[in-house]
């Protein structure tokens, strides 16, 4: 036998190992009384202590082998004691911090193990004492059980359960112990490390004997059915364990109930045994061979009826009787799942018998509460064989479970950090299913929206799979709410992506071999998942240590934004690409988790393709590098000849009504698929990244993608482009109605193209979308005799689907003043009122729902308001013949109250709410439906939200949580608040939160209710963060916390969210933000090195300092950014663009001679100021030294700041004051050291990238002349601009001839268009001269000459942006 891996001291147990627990409980149902024992066989460490979790019980004794020991016990149950003190609190700030502290004490409280059990001999235990006062009321039990046919409570633990289960106690020690030396064994066999001896000595048999009293948490009593739940750490209010993932080993249960109950638990049921002492109690006896965590033990014990699957598979279906025909009808499909997972992982259901038990909704705690080999389900998703809608998720939810079985509990994570691989598995395997059972085009679809959803929400690092700060250190509460769902979404998703990089053979292979019976562990790691993937599934190292790294210990997914031109002479397209990332900009704990290469520098590893649809077919080509520069342009080579152009020509009979429009449209349209063999482009067809595509192709390749591709992602992607065009155009129209009429399409892109037609009605398309909807639904649903509606009849399951949104996308339209439209009142009207489902074999529950929630999305303006008496007639009436025949779940009644309320809000100033909710109080009645009175509670708080505030709607909640009794219930409240929460985006309203309210909140949070319901206790701390401006996370809370009774006074946020962040610029614009390097100043030969670490030299030289100054508008920015980036660093709280350079250059010259600045070298090493601002450069400190302390280097220190535009869409050009003339040698024999390094002697390299500079810059400009050659007023200015040249050029000639000026000298004063003012330049090398010069040649320096620092002014000229976008 498999035994558990030894526990690596987090877990509990004080280092002890759990080799086998057995769990022997007798229950009270009448009393709601629990008594049982556990025995525990441990292996202990060497300080001879054992720690155990226990909790919500009284512990009556302990044995360790069959001594009485001393104990610890300390239940946090009882610690009432410490009331926190929140009078501290001031604002909702304060209350989210005081929040953080209680719950991530409270977390840390529960994960400490706090009964400690010594193996030293003691007279009397520490909680005996208590049992001592507690006497009186223990033999009043123990007389209850005698009446039950057990005996008396008892303090010895030799008989205490004889009567219970019907066999001794010295019986089952003596199996134990050879059970338990047989384990050893193997074990020893297994490891070949403790001898025989060793584990004996070490070896104990820890013998628990406790009373459980009205359970409220671990266990539930409702009414007569009593089960567990499967909540985090709430295994040991149940029963003594180590609650703990790392701890499992195998268990033997046994229950004794009343013969009219049946108890149902994990492992194989061995045998069924009447008490000898009771005969109405019966002892129903489980063993469950494979080691799992207590976690998983699971217990139902009620009048249940047992219905064997029919298809010879070993499961068993469990339900109350009233459930009983439902039950059938919805496990008809499950032999399918169950085959296709053992025929896939090529190994049988490592639990024997598996157990699906479906409870009602108003008992359980979760939709789904697993356990090893059993699962608990609430009876909600049981449906008969009228009801459709149910269907399809109703089987996903059993599918996913029962995967969860080989990967979850037989398959487990070794570390917190691994769980992500687990769900990851369990969810590859139900998309299997869905695949194999409910087709190819579901599965996509299905993918494909949960990869959108993904790239919506991961954006910080508590998305990151396998980081510690987002899995390890969140205590387990990462897969609770939102984030738990997003995090399950993309763990599928990246396992996904590694199957397309294997194949789905040697994927399939890693499965097996995880799943294998002869595998030594149960438990898996992303380590040895990494190791599988190179060994069997053939993946490079350097491919494996890039993806993990990437996709699971970081957070963010690529973002791509994709362009195409297509040069018709080369036949090439060329394909402009941006690489970002979703990941946000934000300072975070784990920098490494929140993605530092969020920006795309690192980028991802693989190619994405693209495929491109031309007229010879489609070809895919790899040729997208997912690394590498963040902007690029690839060049893809058509396959396909262009056909030859065919002439257009003008019909002579045209119709002048506007009939042909349609086709002079589509004649536009077409003019790009005209002009190129292209049809359609798709980047990343098969889905291979996780990444957010936004691609740009012409309108009539999207209506070919729409009408021609069959795969459902790329229909869906044309719709979604299509329907957000902002000038929509007929045929758009055209080509949606006709996909909605397609019957051969998938049902639910036809779906999506009926809410696209919906907006794109509007009065510019003549509501041309409203008038296809209709007509679409007609001519499917009407008797075209009478004009009426014919019966319902659903026998087309998919266009059932589509024609049930029909009327909601007809709400959705809109005229031109946002109401509805009288057409769409009218016929959704008619809709509800001659609706018949006589005739019909399934039933239209779901049906009315939908025309009712489409009645919620009208608009009634002044044409509808006379629609409203008889819209509530209808609601009204409906609402009455649900309450008189209850339909399926509620679901009518729900959709009408629900639709109630809209209508209220809508129209609130012309009736009043109160009245409103009076009306749908009664709802929240114990009589009505679970379902409908949780939705009445919800309605109302959203009522008070919109007539009250939010500080009202949270405290009607607070009340509300208080009132109701089902656990479930009260998290959908918590569910529906936070979501409130979220969607109050107004700080201001979150400021009107009273301080009552906040501390009302931070009292459930740490009361009992709370602690009874984990999901309720995390969704309140959620509201709280969320009310504060922070995410609804743990994450990036500092572990490090105080007492909650001690909070400090602090009304800003000190604990940094990673939504909280300031969101950067769109990411097409981003250029590189790494800080441009001397390369891009000056050519070097010397590495490439940070400007901050540019000058290496061990002193301070003497040099001519320039420095840049912005003008008073933004001076205190570049303040601020001078002082932040004083060493190179980035400012991340910075936005705007801001810039602040200062180049350090040694004096070489002469002090008598003119200082020689190049303009060509000034505007170089400005390239990378902001765009239009206006600028002004500075000469100071120009110290003199001496001739033999010259320094042939230049020194630059540059710090800029790049977030709005790349570097090639700006260059200022700088006019100095002084003009050379000699600009061709202002740096000749001027040598430089960069690093060390000599830099060459020539400027050769400069001067041949200035000339392909100048060469770029006139072909732009050439192409800005070719694009403004059809632009009057850019003919205009150009006219009057030649004008006025001439005209100087004549005065100048003019003077010259009269005054004998030279003319050279004469242009240096000569203004020009646009530009500063330049002074006139002086003579060339001036004797007396005092502004200093750099010279071509070394010259001596007299320092005696110069008595003050010499200035020059340097005026910038201001950006001249070009129209053509150059």
């Amino acid at each position: 036998m498999a035994k558990a891996r030894k526990q690596k001291g987090d877990g509990g147990g004080g280092g002890a190992t759990v080799l086998h627990q057995k769990l022997c409980l007798s229950i009270d149902m009448e009393n709601q009384l629990i008594y049982g024992y556990t025995e525990i066989k441990v292996l202990l460490a060497e300080n001879g202590t054992f720690a155990l979790h226990a909790d919500n019980m009284t512990i009556r004794s302990i044995l360790v082998d069959g001594e009485t020991v001393e104990f610890d016990y300390s239940p946090h149950w009882k610690n009432d004691g410490d009331q926190p003190n929140w009078s501290s609190i001031s604002c909702s700030k304060t209350a989210a911090d005081a929040a953080c502290s209680t719950y991530i004490s409270s977390l840390n409280r529960e994960a400490v193990p706090n009964l400690i059990v010594s193996s030293e001999r003691s007279v009397k235990s520490i909680t005996e004492q208590q049992f001592d006062k507690n006497s009186e009321k223990h033999e009043e039990n123990g007389g209850r059980l005698e009446e039950l046919g057990g005996k008396p409570v008892q303090t010895s633990d030799d008989q205490a359960v004889n009567g219970c289960n019907g066999s001794a106690v010295e019986e089952e020690k003596e199996k134990e112990e050879e059970n338990g030396n047989g384990n050893g064994n193997e074990k020893n066999k297994e490891n070949g490390i403790e001898t025989e001896t060793e584990e004996v000595k070490n070896t104990k048999l820890i013998h628990i004997d406790y009373i459980l009293e009205k359970a409220e948490t671990g266990v539930h009593f409702v009414g007569n059915v009593l089960h567990s739940s499967s909540q985090i750490r709430r295994a040991h209010c149940w029963f003594p364990c180590i609650d703990s993932a790392t701890q499992r080993c195998p268990f033997d249960l046994e229950f004794t109930v009343s013969t009219n109950l049946v108890a149902v638990s994990n492992g194989d049921l061995l045998f069924q045994v009447l008490c000898k002492e009771d005969p109405s109690r019966k002892t129903y006896v489980y063993k469950l061979n494979t080691p799992v965590s207590a976690q998983w033990i699971s217990l139902v014990v009620g009048p249940l009826e047992v219905l064997p699957d029919r298809n010879d598979i070993s499961v068993s279906h469990i339900c109350l009787s009233p459930a009983l025909s439902k039950l059938e009808n919805t496990i008809s499909f499950f032999h399918d799942a169950y085959s296709c997972y053992e025929d896939y992982l090529a190994a049988p259901f490592p639990f024997g018998l598996y157990k699906q038990i479906f409870l009602p909704s108003e008992m359980t705690v979760l939709p789904t509460s697993l356990g090893a080999s059993t699962c608990i389900f609430s009876s909600d998703i049981l449906h008969d064989e009228k009801v459709i809608d149910q269907i399809i998720g109703t089987r996903i939810k059993l599918a996913y479970a029962l995967a969860k079985q080989w990967f979850g509990i037989y398959t487990s994570a070794e570390e917190p950090n691994d769980e992500w691989l687990l769900d990851g598995l369990a969810g590859f395997l139900t998309d299997l299913f869905i695949k194999r059972y409910l087709g190819n085009n579901e599965a996509r679809y299905r993918r494909f929206k949960a990869n959108c959803t993904v790239c919506e929400s991961d954006v910080s690092g508590a998305t990151a799979l396998s980081s510690p700060a987002a899995s390890s250190d969140l205590y387990g509460t990462q897969t609770i709410g939102s984030y738990g769902k997003i995090r399950l979404l993309k763990a599928v998703a990246v396992l996904q992506m590694l199957e397309k990089q294997m194949g789905p053979d040697s994927f399939r292979k890693i499965l097996q071999v995880i799943v294998a019976p002869n595998r030594a562990s149960r438990t898996l790691s992303t380590k040895e998942f990494r190791h599988l993937a190179n060994k069997v599934g053939n993946l490079e190292r350097p491919f494996l240590k890039e993806f993990f790294p990437r996709w699971v210990e970081s957070c963010g997914c690529p973002i791509m934004r994709l362009g195409i031109s297509y040069s018709k002479k080369r036949n090439m397209i060329e394909l402009a690409v941006s690489r970002g990332c979703t990941a946000k900009a934000t300072p975070d704990f784990d920098s490494h988790a929140n993605g530092d290469i969020r920006e795309g520098d690192a980028g991802w590893p693989g190619m994405m393709s693209v495929r491109v649809h031309e007229t010879d077919g489609a070809y895919d080509h790899p040729v997208l590098p997912m690394a590498g520069e963040a902007l690029q342009v690839v060049e893809i080579q058509c396959h396909s000849k262009l056909a030859a152009k065919r002439i257009w020509k003008s019909k002579k009979n045209a119709k002048l009504d506007g009939s042909d429009d349609n086709i002079d449209a589509s004649t536009q349209e077409n003019r790009t698929s005209m002009d190129s063999p292209l049809l359609w482009i798709r980047v990343d067809p098969e889905m291979e990244y996780l990444a957010e595509n936004h691609f740009h192709q012409p309108v009539q390749m999207w209506i070919n993608q729409l009408e021609k591709d069959k795969d459902v992602i790329s229909q869906s992607q044309a719709i979604a482009v299509l329907e957000n065009l902002p000038q929509l155009s007929i045929p758009v129209v055209n080509a949606l109605n006709n996909f909605l009429n397609d019957t051969k399409a998938f049902w639910r892109v036809r779906v999506e193209a009926a809410y696209a037609l919906a907006v794109t009605a509007s009065e510019a398309t003549d509501l041309a979308g409203l008038l296809h909807l209709v007509k679409f639904y007609k001519s499917r649903r009407f008797d075209a005799d009478i004009g009426m509606p014919r019966p319902n009849d659903f026998h087309d399951i998919p266009e059932y689907f589509v024609l049930e949104a029909i009327p909601h996308a007809v709400a959705l339209a809109r005229s031109s003043d946002k109401n509805s439209p009288r057409e769409a009142i009218e016929f959704i009207l008619q809709l509800l009122k001659y609706n018949d489902n006589n005739g019909n074999i399934y039933s239209d529950v779901y049906w009315l729902s939908a025309m009712v929630q489409a009645i919620g999305e009208l608009e009634f303006g002044q044409q509808g308001i006379g629609f409203l008496s008889s819209v509530l007639k209808r609601i009204d009436r409906l609402l009455q013949f649900d309450n008189f025949m209850p339909g399926y779940n509620g679901v009518l009644t729900v959709s009408c109250i629900r639709t109630l309320a809209r209508i209220a809000r809508r129209v609130s100033s012309s009736i009043c709410l109160d009245r409103i909710c009076e009306l749908i109080a009664p709802f929240r009645n114990m009589d009505k439906p679970w379902k409908v009175q949780i939705e009445a509670s919800r309605i109302l708080i959203d009522l008070e939200l919109h007539h009250k505030g939010l500080d009202a709607a949270l405290l009607l909640f607070l009340k509300y949580v208080d009132e109701e009794k089902s656990l479930r219930g009260a998290t959908k409240l918590a569910v529906h608040v936070l979501r409130i929460c979220q969607t109050n985006t107004d700080p201001h309203l979150n400021d009107q939160i009273k301080l009552t309210t906040l501390i009302g909140l931070l009292h459930l949070l740490a009361g009992i209710k709370a602690y009874n319901n984990i999901f309720l206790r995390h969704h309140v701390f959620c509201i709280l963060q969320v009310a504060a401006g922070r995410s609804p996370t743990l994450y990036g809370v500092p572990k490090v916390v105080t007492a909650p009774l001690v909070v400090q006074d602090i009304c800003s946020d000190q604990h940094t969210k990673a939504d909280s962040s300031i969101p950067q610029p769109s990411r097409p614009q981003e250029p590189s933000t790494s800080t441009p390097s001397v390369r891009e100043v000056l050519p070097t030969s010397g590495p490439t090195k940070d400007a901050d670490n540019i000058s290496n030299c061990s002193e301070r030289r003497n040099v001519v300092k320039i420095r840049v100054k912005r003008t008073a508008s933004s001076s205190k920015a570049s303040d601020a950014d001078h002082r932040d980036h004083s060493h190179g660093g980035r400012n991340e709280n910075e936005v705007g663009p801001c810039s602040s350079m200062s180049v350090d250059a040694p004096m070489v010259g002469a002090a008598n001679e003119p200082l020689n600045v190049s303009n060509h070298n000034v505007e170089e090493q400005n390239s990378c100021h902001d765009r239009e601002s206006r600028m002004s450069a500075s000469f100071s400190n120009a110290k003199l030294i001496d001739r033999h302390e010259i320094c042939k280097e230049l020194q630059c220190t540059a710090d800029s700041r790049l977030d709005a535009l790349p570097k090639d869409q700006f260059s200022p050009v700088i006019n100095p004051l002084e003009v050379v003339d000699k600009p061709g040698s202002q740096l000749e024999g001027v040598s430089t050291i960069y690093d060390g390094n000599p830099a060459p002697e020539s400027m050769n390299g400069l001067e041949a990238k200035e000339r392909k500079k100048d060469k770029k810059d006139k072909k732009r400009k050439r192409d800005g002349k070719r694009d403004k050659k059809d632009d009057p007023e850019y003919l205009e200015k150009k006219r009057l601009k030649k004008e006025k040249k001439r005209m100087e050029k004549e005065s100048a000639r003019k003077q010259q001839e009269g005054e004998g000026v030279p003319s050279s000298e004469q242009q240096n004063i000569v203004k020009s268009s646009g530009s500063q003012e330049v002074l006139p330049a002086r003579p060339p090398a001036p004797v007396r001269s005092s502004e200093p010069q750099v010279s071509s040649k070394e010259a001596t320096v007299d320092t005696a000459q110069t008595t003050a620092k010499p200035k020059i002014r340097i005026r910038v000229k201001p950006l001249q942006r070009q129209a053509g976008g150059s």
